[in-house]
């Protein structure tokens, strides 16, 4: 699972930090909503491209990752950067815990909705994915992250 899990991670770091990588189209399409200055939440920051086309674009990050494996990444590639903030849980509706359904060779679709997976099953262009694990993520209200600013 281990092994599953740090591939999938690379695999994602290879796509959107490697050489590749679609910086320019990227920055061009943020660039319409982002401006310097500006406060920009990345919810399910994933492995930080999009924190770092928002930094590109001079924007101050909140980027919530409730994935422990993401969220160590996260902190690699931006954690030194004091206009980023990285909080390791979940957005949700309140306070507490919910259930984070995992994907590991795909940590992209990973989800928190219990129906999601179960749609996915069988569905066009979701052949052979796996939510094959689950952990129980700390959930902080979307209102309350304005706050941690």
């Amino acid at each position: 699972m281990v092994s599953d899990a740090l591939a999938g991670v690379f695999h994602s770091l290879r796509i959107y930090h490697g050489p590749t990588a679609p910086r320019k189209a990227m920055d061009a399409l943020y660039a319409r909503f982002v401006s310097a200055g500006d406060i920009v939440f990345d919810i399910g920051a994933h492995v930080g491209d999009r924190v770092s086309s928002f930094r590109r674009l001079g924007a101050r990050v909140v980027a919530v990752e409730p994935q422990p494996l993401l969220a160590r990444v996260l902190t690699v590639i931006h954690g030194r950067d004091p206009d980023v903030v990285i909080l390791p849980v979940a957005a949700g509706a309140g306070n507490g815990e919910q259930v984070l359904h995992i994907n590991s060779r795909n940590p992209t679709v990973s989800t928190l909705s219990e129906a999601f997976p179960r749609n996915a099953a069988g569905a066009v262009g979701w052949e052979g994915q796996a939510w094959d694990a689950s952990r129980v993520v700390p959930t902080i209200p979307r209102a309350a992250l304005l706050e941690r600013l």
